[in-house]
């Protein structure tokens, strides 16, 4: 599963770089910050896991953050090859990413952790605007 979402995002950032091809145009991005509540689980076992953003009009700009510890994000988006701290503004789907094994290879997390529709964008229910004061995403077991 982690393999197929990764290859899902460096096809998705190696589109984009190639749509961009070589303008010099840019992008104005603003702060994303936010934090993962699991409302019936210990969120340190999302440590490692993504949030990830899939922009309503251009399904290639995927702003995205690593979840730490205590449930924090930050947000940076890959814009023609360079990584921009926040995302643009517009409206965004969102979708968790887990982070299946450590580095040992030994399983990060239980099955269970979290309900399966939120590692899929149109399922989710996670959608947020940028720019907003609150990007707190809220998961469930069920």
């Amino acid at each position: 599963m982690l393999r197929l979402a990764r290859g899902s995002a460096v096809l998705a950032a190696l589109s984009l770089f190639s749509l961009a091809g070589c303008s010099s145009q840019s992008v104005k991005t603003r702060p994303v910050s936010g934090k993962v509540e699991l409302k019936d689980g210990d969120v340190a076992l999302l440590a490692g896991s993504g949030v990830e953003f899939k922009h309503e009009g251009d399904e290639f700009l995927r702003p995205s953050g690593n979840i730490n510890s205590s449930g924090s994000f930050t947000v940076k988006t890959l814009y023609q090859g360079e990584i921009l701290q926040g995302a643009p503004e517009g409206k965004y789907k969102a979708r968790i990413i887990l982070a299946d094994e450590s580095d040992e290879g030994v399983p990060k997390r239980p099955t269970n952790l979290l309900h399966p529709r939120f590692l899929d964008f149109d399922k989710s229910g996670l959608t947020f605007t940028v720019p907003s004061s609150d990007y707190t995403v809220s998961l469930s077991r069920k």
